[in-house]
């Protein structure tokens, strides 16, 4: 599983980039950072497996100010992550897909 620490853009409070040249630890990322994606694999009804992006944050977070942020993709690094999950709790928030790769692999496949 792999960790992306968010750098929030300085022009917009909630645009977010991942860093993807680190290969941190779960601990190290979540004493570090504010806020993080980490990588879930879902299977789905045809038993594939699907990458998704979980959303953390070190601070208490409401739904509504979890709503607010726009997350580039890790993987492309030009799309914003569309959010597909609700949050699990006020720090392991949202789960996040992104459009362009995840329509990539869903043609790959077929």
């Amino acid at each position: 599983m792999s960790n992306y620490p968010l750098r929030a853009n300085k022009y917009n409070w909630r645009s977010f980039t991942p860093e993807t040249n680190h290969y941190y630890t779960d601990e190290y990322t979540a004493s570090m950072y504010d806020m993080y994606l980490t990588d879930e694999f879902i299977r789905d009804k045809h038993n594939n497996l699907q990458r998704y992006y979980r959303l953390h944050a070190k601070q208490p977070h409401s739904i509504e100010m979890a709503l607010a942020y726009d997350i580039k993709c890790p993987r492309c690094k030009g799309n914003d992550l569309k959010q597909v999950g609700r949050c699990k709790d006020f720090y392991t928030l949202g789960l996040y897909e992104c459009p362009v790769c995840d329509r990539d692999q869903r043609g790959a496949r077929k």
